[in-house]
């Protein structure tokens, strides 16, 4: 095993080329709720839905998540700061909520979703694993979330003329297809000749 002159080994080389994301984890019970930014998520079962997410030890998310047994992840913007900054220092939002004055998404169990993020889900605990190391791990089961489009990103799609009906989000386009050729016919370039005139000399000789 050899080291970079960063410090950084081999090991930790490989594994940081791993996917990471920019994530928001939420938590409610009674009138406490709260957040924290988190990047190791990952969809792990299909059918049903479920989710884990690694998570440092001793966060504050702790107890709320093991009282309600639920919690969500919001995916931020590839150019949010304004929530990125805000739950980039929790030791400073001890005590106070730091959801107001901050639009959320309705009809999320109590769960706070704010409304500026790109997708969220709300996840029920089906296991905690604190295993031997500086994270623990929560596997969640989704049961509700969504995907939230902007009011520019809709009128984005809705001004372009060939937007078709949206799928999961996204605007399709209709793409047109070539017509089939004729061989001979269609392939063929058909360009005007151009006339030939005699010259003088020609005529001359053709008289003699």
């Amino acid at each position: 095993m050899t080291s970079e002159p960063t410090g950084k080994t081999e090991l930790t080389l490989a594994t940081d080329r791993m996917p990471i994301g920019r994530f928001l984890m939420t938590a409610a019970h009674g009138d406490q709720r709260n957040g924290m930014l988190v990047t190791r998520v990952q969809k792990c079962a299909d059918e049903p839905i479920t989710v884990t997410v690694a998570v440092q030890k001793g966060h504050a998310l702790s107890p709320l998540i093991r009282d309600s047994a639920i919690f969500g992840l919001c995916q931020l913007r590839d150019q949010d700061l304004l929530l990125s900054r805000l739950f980039n220092r929790p030791g400073e939002l001890h005590g106070e909520d730091p959801f107001l004055g901050h639009c959320l998404v309705p009809d999320t169990g109590r769960v706070p979703i704010p409304a500026a993020s790109a997708s969220w889900v709300r996840c029920d605990l089906i296991r905690h694993l604190d295993i031997e190391a500086d994270h623990e791990i929560y596997i969640g089961r989704v049961i509700a979330g969504g995907v939230i489009e902007t009011a520019a990103e809709a009128t984005a799609v809705d001004s372009t003329p060939t937007a078709r009906k949206r799928r999961n989000g996204t605007a399709t386009k209709k793409v047109k297809k070539p017509t089939r050729s004729r061989p001979g016919l269609d392939n063929r370039v058909a360009k005007p000749t151009p006339a030939i005139s005699k010259s003088p000399a020609a005529e001359s000789n053709e008289s003699s």
